[in-house]
């Protein structure tokens, strides 16, 4: 495998676009990211042409003139190169925050937080990538969130359809493209009316929309200006819809008003932005909810607990004897374990419940709606049952345990922070027992 050292070559020189640095507005523009503490790197076309000490410090270069011009692949694991290979583009469109692991020039991996943002100096573009160092605040595991997203490529945007319409917005002309698009022959169409190609809206909306995004929202304005983009549901001859985004924009011939409609099947762009979020809040390997997710679930668990004055069970479940199948079978026989594990998991719990993985060997489960405490014992006890169960791995039978610590809403805490740090103060009491398997942070009063 090609180290980080071997693709920046640091011994040989390097052009440094130094009228583009030297230029009072991209220095104006640079000098206040040399103060900001987290990693900040300009790139142009993915590569870097800017990083400030804080990201020279995080990547274990010494200078930027070692670095310069490289592509910002080139420091992202290869865990992740199949993110990396989408380039910053696309991130930079979905303004969605993504967890990766960056590569050290001393082949020591970092895991951060990134986001990307377009922007231009002097009339050009350019990509702003802030990166968040979050390696210390991982805890007791190994890094979080590793091999989580594999992103599908994305495809090139279908052929537009163009329509004419009168001034009733009936069809007057239906290109190849339409045809492909709707599943309509240009003769089928002609002479009807566009609501037959578009979902229904409110009757008494429907004229005034159509008018609307006639009228002021002109063709020639639509690239530049985001919000004269119109999204809907196109329908296709069988009756099937499909997201669209149409413009339609004027134009008057002598007494004539006629307007031209360009609509484009988005289809892709929509499955691929669901992929995108489904990667940046899933972990890759067992398909359960990360880090991320698990945080926003257990706050809306906590509204809902809260409105409804029901109870919330957080439980921090670590894998016992699992380092040693990782150590002596591999990696592969690891992942295996995780997935059967995840699955076991998921089979214990209902499906109003939520469980997630947050580390190498660390899950949690959100328990809700219980109308008491003990319910949270009851399910630990038929997770540690289900562990029991030898799995097969690498040819070998292996047995996992599980310590498992539970913090209580609103007994024990009120926020999302405090109630996982006391199911993992929880967790930690059964680690260093010889008899717990399962504790709470309070053990609540037996009722009957």
């Amino acid at each position: 495998m090609t180290t980080i050292s071997e693709k920046i070559h640091p011994d040989t020189p390097k052009p440094l676009e130094t009228q583009a640095l030297l230029d009072p507005e991209w220095r104006v523009f640079i000098q206040p990211l040399e103060l900001v503490h987290n990693f900040v790197a300009l790139c142009k076309a993915d590569c870097i042409l800017y990083l400030n000490p804080a990201g020279l410090n995080i990547l274990g270069v010494d200078s930027l003139e070692k670095i310069v011009n490289q592509p910002i692949a080139n420091f992202i694991h290869h865990d992740y190169s199949e993110i990396a290979e989408l380039g910053l583009e696309l991130f930079a469109e979905e303004d969605t925050v993504i967890s990766l692991k960056f590569l050290r020039l001393d082949e020591q991996s970092v895991d951060v937080e990134i986001w990307v943002s377009e922007v231009s100096i002097g009339g050009e573009k350019a990509y702003l990538l802030e990166a968040k160092d979050i390696t210390g605040h991982i805890r007791a595991a190994q890094a979080l969130r590793t091999r989580e997203q594999r992103l599908e490529g994305i495809l090139n945007t279908v052929a537009d359809g163009v329509l004419t319409l009168d001034n009733d917005g009936n069809i007057q002309t239906f290109n190849p493209a339409a045809e492909i698009m709707f599943g309509f022959k240009s003769a089928e169409v002609i002479g009807k009316n566009i609501r037959k190609l578009i979902a229904p809206i409110e009757e008494e909306d429907a004229a005034q929309d159509e008018k609307s995004v006639a009228t002021e929202n002109p063709l020639h304005q639509w690239v530049s200006d985001a919000k004269s983009r119109h999204e809907t549901t196109g329908l296709k001859k069988d009756g099937r819809g499909f997201p669209v985004e149409m413009a339609v924009r004027e134009f008057q011939h002598n007494d004539d008003v006629t307007y031209t409609s360009i609509v484009r099947d988005i289809t892709i762009e929509k499955k691929a932005a669901a992929r995108i979020y489904h990667l940046a809040h899933h972990d890759t390997l067992t398909g359960l909810p990360n880090r991320h997710l698990f945080g926003d679930r257990l706050d809306e668990a906590i509204k809902r607990a809260h409105r409804h004055e029901t109870i919330v069970a957080l439980m921090f479940i670590d894998l016992n004897k699992f380092k040693p199948i990782n150590d002596t079978l591999g990696h592969d026989a690891g992942d295996e374990a995780l997935k059967e594990v995840a699955k076991r998991l998921q089979f214990c719990l209902r499906g109003t419940d939520t469980i997630a993985r947050i580390g190498g060997d660390e899950f949690v489960a959100i328990l809700e709606d219980l109308d008491t405490p003990m319910k949270g014992a009851m399910v630990a006890k038929k997770i540690l049952k289900s562990l029991e169960k030898p799995m097969t791995l690498a040819g070998q039978k292996c047995v996992l345990g599980a310590s498992i610590g539970i913090s209580i809403f609103p007994n024990d805490a009120k926020d999302v922070s405090e109630l996982l740090h006391l199911a993992d103060q929880a967790m930690y009491k059964v680690k260093e027992s010889d008899t717990l398997e399962y504790a709470y942070y309070n053990e609540p009063e037996q009722t009957n």
